[in-house]
């Protein structure tokens, strides 16, 4: 099972979005996929159609409990989701204990590899105790950035902590989201990408609207639009991840 963690320091970056529609476009390329949404505010699980839990989020972080004994949602043929609620806000005060125990997500994780050939995390955008023992886990993490500087500062913080655990993933990749190559500032980022301090994806996803209508519609936006440029560009977003996902499970063999 290899394990891939969207996050970025800063939110608004369009994490989400990019979580739940490459979670899809896995699972419609016959990859059996779980989405773990880990954000309090449960956008991802809003997005898969999934109710506002009763604060039953946490109690998976209980030790005792298994979580491969539960029974997950799935939205889409091949798709699973854990949801999130807001008693995940109580998740590290909860992690206070558990993370005595440094291979706690290690074993926590363990049970999914049967249920899954891809898990895929949408995390909150904060560097709190449970998200850094969790990054250390993930064999790709995805950082999406806004091409501007408060954005690239804050994929540049990640990184740095990152550099200086000694668990850090295996890989680490950047791409842009919400691009307006109207805008000088966002054309000068695409055309330094390659100054960044991490490996930049080739495909950057463009400002659209239509990626707005996933709210209304709860729904990834390329199962029900194929045609709009977000949609167009999270194809070939898919097609990068796809061989990202093939090179790491080369590895692990």
């Amino acid at each position: 099972m290899i394990k891939i963690a969207f996050y970025n320091l800063k939110g608004g970056v369009g994490k989400t979005t990019t979580a739940v529609n490459m979670a899809y476009m896995a699972a419609v390329a016959k990859k059996n996929v779980i989405l773990w949404d880990l954000d309090p505010q449960a956008a991802a699980s809003w997005f898969c159609q999934q109710e506002p839990g009763s604060g039953k989020a946490i109690k998976l972080f209980n030790k005792g409990k298994s979580i491969g004994e539960m029974e997950l949602f799935s939205p889409y043929p091949n798709l699973m989701l854990i949801p999130a609620d807001l008693s995940l806000r109580s998740l590290d005060s909860e992690f206070d204990e558990l993370s005595k125990d440094k291979k706690f997500f290690k074993q926590l994780l363990k049970p999914l590899s049967e249920k899954a050939d891809v898990l895929i995390f949408d995390c909150p955008p904060t560097l709190s105790p449970s998200v850094e023992q969790l990054l250390q886990e993930v064999d790709i993490l995805l950082i999406p950035m806004i091409p501007s500087p408060l954005s690239i500062r804050a994929m540049e913080q990640v990184v740095e902590f990152l550099a200086s655990k000694k668990s850090a993933p295996k890989r680490i990749v950047g791409f842009f989201n919400q691009v307006d190559m109207r805008r000088n500032l966002h054309r000068e980022a695409i055309d330094n990408s390659k100054k960044m301090p991490v490996p930049m994806l080739k495909t950057w996803i463009p400002n659209d609207s239509a990626v707005e209508q996933m709210g209304l519609r709860r729904a990834p936006l390329t199962s029900y639009n194929q045609r709009s440029r977000a949609a167009l560009a999270y194809l070939d977003l898919w097609k990068e991840i796809a061989r990202l996902l093939k090179a790491a499970a080369k590895e692990s063999e």
